[in-house]
């Protein structure tokens, strides 16, 4: 009979008009995103062209401007003169261009390790400026890592698109380093809100069936769960080829930024540092896992509250989204207590993996295994308060 619940579910969640849609407009959004967004988006560190022609231009000038003039004299302040220091800039900007204009990107890389043109170096300041509470610790840590980043690449495996990080791999990275998860238990709300209370309107089918109501619920929920993760690596694979195709596949032991925190001042100058595409997915995936299934069973939770699928649907948006009522960067604790204890920190687990939410609260107390026992102490609370929810309000109250 448990079988016979799941496989109902399942059937019920792929009929549903509004699965269906869902599907279908992820695909899309995984189509346009590749295939339109992507190609147009520039990385970190990247430099506009028009802006790098502009200031040729302007440095070929103010040469022929001062060998006009004879102007020679030396600034006491840089130590050089207005044409020696314009002829560097027109010559290391020149370079710039014919590198990426011949995609050289060993070139560019090389060059960007030891010049970056003024006007480029000045819009990242103003960005981060206006942008960032911290603004020249962030500018630091964001140019440190791309130089870590960029500097691992075998020359051989060296591109624009691998510099950028558009290639496959590093796309799966930087979606479950940044706004991923929140966009996976958010699609994992929206399909799954309504199947709970979905048994109020089929009250004549549901009221006799012969199995327990704590174990119907489960049944249902594992169902969601896994419709949910064949739907997402379904849908991540579809990805993957598209980006890999368009941009090339990449490798999983590329490196990426990781940052290890110390109290240790001297410890600290060697606190960024890198970890291979693999070792962070394979951290992610028992978050990621273990955060849909308590998503999953929130729901059953406020659906045997609340009833109504849309107020179901919202709690979740508001459970997952909590943290950001609170959360700032000198955000520490709450009521006294460390933040690290709290299972919301973990929601966004690619930043703890990283170790960038240290980073970003100057403290050490987030960890990875710290998250996983969290995270796995909450899951058995919401399971506790199931079981006496569903005493409480047993079949008959759910759905008479």
């Amino acid at each position: 009979m448990a079988f016979t619940v799941f496989k109902e579910t399942w059937l019920h969640l792929l009929r549903n008009t509004k699965n269906r849609l869902t599907i279908v407009l992820v695909l899309v959004a995984i189509l346009t995103y590749s295939a339109f967004f992507l190609p147009r988006l520039d990385g970190f560190n990247i430099i506009d062209l028009k802006q790098l022609e502009q200031s040729i231009v302007s440095n070929e000038g103010i040469m022929k401007s001062a060998i006009e003039d004879g102007n020679f004299d030396v600034n006491m302040f840089t130590g050089k003169s207005a044409y020696v220091d314009a002829k560097q800039k027109y010559e290391n900007n020149r370079a710039l261009l014919a590198a990426i204009e011949n995609g050289d990107a060993l070139r560019y890389r090389v060059l960007t390790d030891v010049y970056l043109p003024d006007f480029h170096y000045e819009d990242m300041q103003d960005r981060y400026a206006t942008n960032s509470l911290f603004p020249m610790k962030d500018f630091g840590y964001d140019l440190t890592n791309y130089g870590n980043r960029v500097g691992s690449y075998d020359t051989s495996e060296l591109s624009f698109h691998v510099i950028q990080e558009k290639t496959a791999w590093q796309q799966i990275h930087l979606f479950m380093h940044e706004w991923g998860p929140a966009i996976l238990v958010i699609l994992t709300l929206f399909i799954g809100a309504d199947v709970f209370v979905e048994s109020i309107q089929k009250r004549t089918q549901r009221i006799g069936i012969p199995i327990d109501w704590g174990k119907y619920l489960l049944m249902q929920s594992l169902a969601i769960f896994s419709f949910v993760l064949i739907f997402f690596l379904v849908a991540g694979g579809i990805f993957f080829i598209l980006n890999g195709l368009l941009f090339g596949f990449g490798s999983l032991q590329w490196q990426v930024p990781s940052f290890t925190y110390s109290d240790d001042p001297i410890l600290m100058l060697e606190a960024d540092g890198l970890i291979p595409i693999s070792g962070f997915l394979l951290r992610a995936l028992p978050f990621l896992l273990m955060i849909l299934y308590l998503f999953i069973r929130l729901t059953v939770l406020f659906s045997l509250v609340f009833r109504q699928s849309v107020i179901v649907f919202i709690a979740g948006i508001f459970t997952l989204l909590f943290e950001k009522l609170y959360f700032n960067r000198t955000t520490r604790d709450i009521f006294g207590i460390d933040i690290s204890k709290f299972p919301q920190t973990y929601f966004d687990f690619g930043k703890v993996i990283s170790g960038e939410k240290n980073f970003l609260l100057n403290t050490g107390t987030i960890a990875v295994e710290q998250g996983l026992l969290i995270l796995a102490i909450t899951i058995v609370t919401v399971e506790i308060l199931l079981a006496v929810m569903v005493s409480v309000r047993n079949r008959q109250r759910f759905i008479g």
